[in-house]
């Protein structure tokens, strides 16, 4: 059974090489957005929760506040149970993101148009590839295209999403953390990986990477 399930789904991608990668690219921007948002709800709850007890301590009837709530219990109410709320407009940003755009057109980028470079999986032909999906398509294409459709979606001009884009890589290094996570990577996907599962071995990575850049994005 084992067997036939990886033949299915072998087969799937290799016929369906489009079709695979925006369904699996697609469900891991949504997963690592969530995941994102979880974080960040939890930080934001505590941050709140910290803010409004040192607003009962300041408070000049902090002592007579205690006692009259038996040592403190009124703290104990402060500190409530979280509550996640889920920003699907923010959600949507990155299952179109992830579909679109790390799926279907990273799917053509890297088994249409890279090979121009070189078929093999030698060292100079993968450096080649790592360089130009690295120096070139990422911070240019890749990472800019998620900025665009997140104003798209929220009302930004083309002008002020770049802005954010130009604002977060000068401010929050947002380049370099791609680099230090995609440079090995992509020197693994263009010379061992299987053409046909580059698209969804670089997703499984990514879903890291996907959180970084979520949670930047929300700043």
């Amino acid at each position: 059974l084992p067997s036939n399930i990886g033949s299915t789904i072998n087969s799937f991608y290799k016929e369906n090489p489009f079709k695979g990668a925006f369904l699996t690219c697609s469900i891991k921007g949504c997963s690592a957005d969530m995941v994102a948002q979880f974080i960040a709800s939890k930080r934001e709850h505590r941050e709140e929760e910290d803010r409004r007890m040192q607003e009962l301590e300041d408070h000049p009837f902090h002592t007579m506040v205690k006692k009259a709530t038996r040592g403190g219990e009124l703290s104990s109410e402060l500190e409530g149970r979280h509550k996640f709320n889920i920003d699907w407009s923010r959600s949507l940003v990155f299952i179109l993101y992830g579909g679109l755009y790390q799926g279907m057109a990273q799917e053509f980028i890297y088994n249409r148009v890279l090979p121009i470079l070189g078929t093999g999986t030698d060292m100079k032909t993968v450096a080649r590839k790592v360089a130009v999906d690295m120096g070139f398509i990422s911070p240019l294409i890749c990472i800019p295209t998620a900025y665009i459709i997140k104003g798209f979606l929220i009302g930004n001009t083309f002008v002020q999403s770049l802005a954010n884009y130009v604002d977060d890589v000068v401010n929050k290094g947002l380049v370099f953390k791609n680099w230090s996570i995609f440079v090995p990577v992509q020197c693994i996907t263009f010379s061992i990986i299987p053409e046909h599962f580059r698209v969804s071995f670089v997703a499984c990575i990514s879903f890291f990477w996907m959180i970084i850049l979520s949670s930047i994005l929300s700043g």
